[in-house]
């Protein structure tokens, strides 16, 4: 219900989730070609090259993704699925994930066996591009199983997405000789590639007259080339003018709603995270700055005082590693002997 006096800012706020997939992409052409050069050979009945896409959250790797598969659709009748891999780590919810989607008839049973089978069968005298987003978050016995077996399956190009190259190199040796994909790096968007396509939303997302550029523009600057940030961040404000019935969104509900939308993604990125991590990150956050050294004994006497089963000590500087990569976390050498490490907590 419209009550007489109030303002409608937000027209359309569809159009500034996080599941809506745009009608185009901007600042990508370079790498939609290049992942179209790895899946071309399926457009021709032939096994596509693999694509591993990578870089920090908000650089445009799963929207991009999402809107090739689209556009195989539409264009050259390849089907594609899409799979979170957070929501589904095992390579059974995978399988059961592909089997729905595609709609393969006769999977129902609970078996991996059974619906690797029926996929295989399905897929014999077809063409599907798998996406496989956040491929990170499967635990590493599950994700080799993942990227073996759908591999072989012929007629199968997969496209993994994740926030660090370096989880291809961890990955079982008989792994990666047989996906041997395509590195394809996403560097964060610039502030003028963030305005451009906060403009493109907010032409479609908010009523006329309700922004300035200049909004816009502070947005694109303070998100720090982060489009998930930017677009909840114009979401948010957007929000809180109209709730306040203003006329139009003001610097100070960007400002402010950037602060919520920072809280928003580090509480995403630690809940798709272990409990060590998260652990790990709490022991950094409760000093101005800790060596690595010490951060690795407090870590073993906040396991002990738990009754936690530590993780080894290299896998320890993996995970130190994943919450440098996310911008959880900043690093730097120590002006002291040795490999030392000194982290702050990210502004």
């Amino acid at each position: 219900m419209q009550w007489q006096n109030e303002r409608i800012i937000l027209a359309n706020p569809d159009i500034l989730s996080e599941s809506y997939a745009a009608e185009e992409i901007h600042a990508r052409q370079a790498h939609l070609k290049e992942i179209g050069t790895c899946l071309r050979p399926i457009t021709e009945g032939k096994k596509p090259m693999n694509a591993w896409l990578h870089g920090k959250p908000g650089a445009g790797k799963t929207a991009t993704a999402r809107w090739l598969l689209k556009k195989l659709k539409s264009e050259a009748g390849i089907r594609g699925t899409y799979v979170n891999c957070w929501e589904n780590p095992t390579f059974f919810s995978v399988l059961d994930c592909i089997a729905r989607d595609l709609r393969i008839l006769g999977a129902e049973k609970l078996s991996t066996f059974f619906k690797l089978e029926r996929l295989k069968k399905h897929v014999a005298d077809d063409r599907v591009v798998i996406v496989l987003d956040e491929i990170d978050q499967a635990p590493p016995k599950e994700r080799n199983a993942i990227l073996y077996n759908l591999h072989d399956l012929p007629g199968v190009g997969l496209v993994c997405v994740c926030n660090s190259e370096h989880v291809y190199f961890d990955l079982e040796e008989r792994v990666q000789s047989r996906l041997n994909p395509s590195r394809i790096f996403f560097e964060q968007y610039s502030q003028e590639e963030l305005f451009k396509i906060l403009n493109r939303r907010a032409e479609c997302a908010l009523a006329p007259g309700a922004y300035t550029e200049q909004v816009l523009r502070t947005i694109a600057c303070v998100a720090e080339g982060d489009a998930r940030v930017a677009i909840q961040t114009l979401k948010n404000a957007a929000y809180m003018a109209e709730k306040e019935n203003h006329e139009k969104v003001r610097e100070h509900h960007v400002h402010r709603a950037y602060s919520s939308a920072r809280v928003v993604k580090k509480s995403y990125l630690l809940s798709n995270l272990t409990d060590h991590h998260c652990l790990l990150y709490e022991l950094i956050a409760k000093k101005p700055s800790i060596f690595s050294g010490e951060l690795w004994h407090s870590y073993l006497k906040a396991c002990r005082e738990t009754g936690t089963k530590p993780i080894a000590e290299r896998t320890f500087s993996k995970y130190c590693n994943k919450l440098v990569e996310l911008g959880l976390v900043q690093a730097k050498r120590a002006a002291i002997q040795g490999k030392v490490r000194q982290f702050i907590v990210a502004e």
